[in-house]
């Protein structure tokens, strides 16, 4: 059978890409992409005229059939705007198709803009909570950062220029002026900048500094409880490690059922809802909306 490529590509920095991402692009039939002009860009700076196609959130459905076909007879890569395919762009679907058919799927490893600001952040990397874009509506926002105001571990999140002060200042009521904060501002390209410092700093300096570019949010994990140890995480990740394995996709009852059922016994909201997500065949942000506010 033909093989999907989920391929990363460069968040900035052409030079990023991998000889083996470059060597896929060129070999495979067809290259779904999420935006084609930025696909071009890409291609031609590297000499690559393999045949491009559109696959956009609002164009999966019609796509999807097309990208199949191509599949039957040949490799398909899939590559987003920047980074890695798949998150927070769209893929998910294509993925799942592809495997039902019994077609091989490969990622091949490139940038990401999460693990570029996690570690460049000077804040802990050996556990972190990814967040995805932070909700757009104030009210689920603030709700949010309710929910994730205890998590120990850092927490990355996306947030657009337009909407970054008013998300400082929502973190800095809810998760207090003195957490420490790192934002990464255009990631590997020239102006590329990390604004470090706590929440109240930040939310001061972006105050009198107009928010320029794309921005990923690394946030200090709660800090006043006691840290959970390397040995505590490994006791407990044993204690929890058998899978709750059903062939179904669990229906949203049975989905905060199993998540409460798991909080109670000890897991934290962040594993239990990773746990609960592979169990249930759901992704994980549909999991955590869905038990949003459970104990």
């Amino acid at each position: 059978m033909s093989t999907l490529y989920l391929v990363g590509t460069p968040i900035g920095n052409l030079e990023d890409i991998s000889p083996r991402a470059i060597d896929t692009l060129k070999a495979v039939s067809l290259i779904a992409a999420e935006d084609t002009r930025t696909a071009y860009k890409l291609l031609n700076h590297f000499d690559i005229h393999t045949p491009v196609t559109s696959f956009f959130e609002h164009s999966q459905l019609a796509k999807l059939g097309r990208i199949l076909d191509t599949l039957e007879a040949g490799d398909v890569a899939v590559i987003s705007e920047a980074g890695m395919p798949g998150v927070n762009d769209p893929g998910y679907e294509l993925v799942q198709a592809a495997l039902a058919r019994g077609h091989r799927v490969a990622p091949v490893p490139g940038p990401s803009a999460v693990l570029a600001a996690l570690v460049g952040s000077g804040l802990p990397a050996g556990a972190f909570y990814y967040l995805g874009f932070l909700p757009r509506e104030p009210p689920a926002r603030r709700k949010l950062l309710r929910e994730i105001a205890k998590e120990p571990d850092t927490l990355v999140a996306f947030e657009t220029p337009h909407r970054l002060r008013a998300a400082l200042v929502d973190m800095e009521a809810i998760l207090g002026s003195s957490r420490r904060v790192c934002i990464a501002r255009e990631l590997t390209k020239v102006h590329e900048e990390f604004r470090r410092g706590t929440l109240g700093e930040v939310r001061a300096y972006f105050e009198v500094n107009e928010p320029r570019g794309e921005f990923t949010l690394v946030i200090e994990g709660e800090t006043s409880s006691l840290r959970r140890t390397t040995s505590e995480v490994r006791q407990r990740t044993r204690r929890h490690r058998t899978p709750l394995t059903h062939d179904e996709r669990w229906d949203d009852a049975r989905v905060r059922r199993e998540f409460k059922k798991l909080v109670q016994e000890g897991m934290s909201r962040t594993d239990a809802v990773k746990q609960v997500a592979r169990a249930a065949k759901r992704e994980r942000r549909e999991v955590y909306e869905l038990t949003l506010g459970g104990k």
